[in-house]
């Protein structure tokens, strides 16, 4: 096997039918999942994939260097779905927010900062991150314009060039995006 992708927030619903898209599309591909397995993220959506060549799962958090440095040395891509999600509990526990999708975001962008092997990371956010669309739809560009605490903490990784994932990559030349 010599691509490998890692998939944070894997065994979520969006992160898991990614998962299952790679598997079925490139067979050759190694997939390492990482998930922490929080009120989101459920094994069970990846039970058909276990034991299967080339599949892996690591319970883990994105917020923890050990972990991360564990799982990200060698893969060429990684796509991180890991996030606290949900504007109601934002509004509750903005404090989980914080740790997992800012503090777990940067963790995985200093160890993919790190990485020789490394080609693309893709971060995935939300369309919260725009605020209220009255009509139509948000454009990537559009200004960010969050209104909780759920879309000010996905928006800190989802900014445009001036800050995080894409000033890191011009600043260190990583692979971000």
């Amino acid at each position: 096997m010599s691509t490998r992708v890692l998939v944070t927030g894997g065994a979520g619903f969006i992160g898991s039918n990614f998962v299952h898209h790679v598997a079925r599309t490139r067979p050759d591909w190694e997939i390492v999942v990482l998930d922490k397995l929080t009120y989101a993220g459920r094994r069970e959506n990846l039970a058909d994939l276990e034991g299967q060549r080339g599949y892996s799962f690591v319970q883990g958090d994105i917020a923890d260097p050990a972990v991360v440095a564990r799982v990200l040395p060698g893969c060429q891509y990684v796509v991180n779905f890991a996030a606290e999600t949900h504007v109601d509990r934002s509004l509750y526990d903005a404090g989980g927010f914080i740790q997992t999708d800012m503090y777990g975001a940067f963790v995985l962008l200093e160890e993919a900062r790190r990485s020789r092997e490394l080609k693309v990371f893709v971060q995935i956010s939300t369309d919260e991150v725009y605020g209220s669309v009255e009509k139509g739809s948000s454009r990537e560009t559009d200004a960010l314009m969050p209104r909780n605490p759920y879309s000010a903490s996905t928006s800190w990784s989802r900014a445009p060039p001036t800050t995080t994932v894409p000033a890191s990559s011009r600043r260190r030349s990583s692979p971000c995006s």
